[in-house]
């Protein structure tokens, strides 16, 4: 399918007609340390609309709203009280690279379906080894259109370790030892959408029929009321005549209570128009595939694709695995970097420390040291961010409002598992305003709310209803739940904290990579005449200070991961190199035969895919 990307081939970004001056040419790969220059005048778009790339049946250029939670404080000072836009999240990653080259390389990953650039920072103390021979773990945002928090989180990490180098001595040793690949905004497209209109979608901006009659992205979302968000609309038809009233248990009024037709005074809909005129209203707006749904372990095709019209099929999974950029570029950073042991793709708002198996009982189709693992750090999630909910995809995350187990397939998380055999997470930040459980069902609903923030002080949870004209039902209400930036979203004033707590979790996971350490190197001299040519004899010690194994049972099932083994640089290794794994905390004595060279002093190196390289040297007598 063609479309007219947003962004420009020259690598500068079209929108509405206009260029935005704080985007650059860029070439995919390393990119150069060069200064970004002054904070951008403007944190969003500065004509009156944007225009969404793809080839869609319904609107594509959308009406620029300049939110208040997008504003920085004070330009240019890092603050994690309002949301990063993708031009002030670019000027940010820049800068750390230009003024940071001692720790901070900036990369194009690749690009996202519009042609947008995907930036990525590798964090590491260079001085002390390059980032492919240290353990590695990835953290990835915004993946999903909406779920912005996520972004935040991510960088709230890579603030955190670039301006305490130097000051941390718990993150001068990560740095020295570990490198951090983060990846804030996955879906620059869907980013854009989000902060800078008032439109929403699941995932990606691909055109996408989500309603099956034919036609791609044609009834999307209106902003009737002009006030930056699509909410919900009410209309009053009189006593007994509707399906909805005023909730008596919510003290603000702003929450509707569903009484069954016939009972009520108002009737409800999303607010928008009808505009393909099937009768249902915002069922098929901008995209509709869901990224997280597009990875190559046990995926399945969309319903609409089943031949056989009976199978089990998956929502959103995209035309095969890997078919969207966005999932792609991730996959292709992972397999070329396999020193990455943990990862993190974060959403948003279950809340939940999530990860897999998506498809079937932990119990009965994982390895038990390795879920036992994934269970300590469910337990130590929960410590740092106090979510409610911990566990599988299958079990935990499909049960916990009551039901049966139930898969998704194409998953990351079981990717990141099955296939990958890393520690891998798809934590959902933020609980919704899911704050006190007032009438103490274990669930809650928007009176619940409403009711928290009236008692808080909170004026900003909800919007007020607001008198708005329909084309067809004429004199409506809008207002509602904040669908942003409270129900999506936290407020502004929250979102740091909630970036904060998860991004604690994501440095417990990565302090607890699996990491080499060689000890206790002895050279034995050998008699002359060895019958296998060796002069020497080098023992030597390695352990595994981290609490990850160097490779998982799953790991070493699937062959993603090298055996451990030791080297020698300046005489020739006698034989077989050694080979083995290490458990967390656990060590290996190991004996190599060598022959002796011109040289009298040998390099010892410890060799581990994803525990990194540990050497020390040692004379041959």
């Amino acid at each position: 399918m063609t479309n007219a990307p947003v962004w420009g081939t020259d690598g500068t970004v079209a929108l509405g007609g206009t260029r935005l001056s704080s985007a650059t040419k860029y070439t995919v790969g390393l990119q150069p340390a060069t200064d970004p220059g002054p904070f951008p005048e403007s944190v969003t778009p500065t004509t009156p609309t944007i225009t969404i790339a793809g080839a869609r049946d319904g609107e594509s250029t959308f009406d620029v709203v300049e939110y208040p939670q997008v504003q920085p404080k004070q330009p240019g000072q890092m603050d994690f009280d309002h949301f990063h836009t993708g031009i002030e999240i670019q000027w940010w990653l820049k800068k750390w690279a230009h003024d940071h080259p001692d720790l901070v390389d900036l990369y194009v990953v690749g690009e996202s379906f519009s042609g947008q650039p995907i930036y990525q920072l590798t964090i590491t103390n260079k001085s002390t080894g390059a980032d492919t021979d240290k353990p590695a773990a990835f953290f990835e945002g915004n993946r999903h259109s909406g779920e912005t928090s996520s972004a935040e989180s991510a960088l709230w990490l890579a603030h955190h370790l670039i301006t305490q180098a130097g000051k941390d001595d718990k993150v001068d040793e990560l740095l020295a030892e570990k490198a951090f690949y983060i990846r804030p905004v996955n879906n620059p497209d869907g980013h854009d959408l989000y902060l800078y209109t008032a439109q929403t979608n699941r995932s990606s901006v691909r055109p996408q029929d989500n309603d099956g009659d034919g036609k791609l992205d044609e009834d999307s979302g209106d902003d009737l009321n002009k006030d930056g968000y699509l909410s919900q609309m009410r209309q009053y038809v009189g006593a007994g005549k509707g399906t909805h009233v005023v909730d008596e248990r919510d003290p603000a009024k702003n929450v509707m209570r569903n009484v069954g037709a016939g009972n009520g005074d108002y009737l409800m809909f999303s607010e928008g128009v009808d505009n393909d005129g099937d009768g249902d209203v915002n069922e098929d707006g901008v995209g509709g595939l869901d990224l997280h749904r597009n990875y190559p372990y046990n995926w399945h095709v969309m319903p609409e694709n089943d031949a056989t019209g009976r199978n089990l099929t998956q929502g959103g999974a995209g035309a095969y695995p890997l078919s969207e950029p966005e999932t792609r570029h991730v996959y292709t950073w992972l397999m070329s970097h396999t020193n990455i042991g943990v990862v993190n793709s974060m959403d948003t708002r279950v809340p939940m420390h999530l990860r897999g198996p998506s498809t079937c009982d932990p119990k009965e189709c994982m390895y038990t040291s390795d879920r036992r693992l994934y269970e300590h750090f469910d337990k130590a999630g929960a410590g740092f961010t106090g979510y409610r909910y911990t566990g599988s995809v299958y079990i935990d995350y499909a049960t916990r409002n009551g039901g049966d187990p139930a898969p998704l397939f194409g998953h990351g998380p079981d990717f990141g598992y099955f296939q990958y055999g890393a520690i891998w997470y798809g934590d959902e930040l933020w609980n919704g305003g899911d704050f006190k459980d007032y009438d103490g069902d274990d669930r809650f609903s928007d009176w619940e709310r409403s009711r928290w923030c009236a008692e808080n002080g909170r004026t900003d949870c909800f919007l007020p209803w607001t008198t708005a004209q329909h084309p067809t039902l004429g004199e409506v209400e809008v207002g509602g739940i904040n669908p942003k930036f409270w129900s999506q979203n936290p407020s502004a004033d929250l979102v740091g904290e909630w970036a904060a707590n998860q991004a604690r979790f994501n440095l417990y996971l990565s302090e607890s990579l699996p990491q080499v350490s060689l000890s206790q190197v002895r050279v034995k001299p050998l008699r002359g005449g060895q019958s296998d040519g060796a002069t020497h004899e080098i023992t030597a010690t390695v352990t595994n200070t981290g609490r990850i194994p160097t490779a998982l049972e799953q790991a070493k099932e699937i062959k993603i991961v090298a055996p451990d083994t030791v080297e020698v640089d300046g005489a020739r290794v006698v034989g077989e190199a050694p080979e083995f794994y290490l458990d967390g905390g656990k060590a290996q004595k190991v004996t190599l035969r060598v022959t002796k060279g011109d040289a009298d002093t040998v390099k010892v190196t410890a060799v581990s895919v994803r525990g990194g390289l540990s050497s020390a040297t040692a004379r041959l007598g």
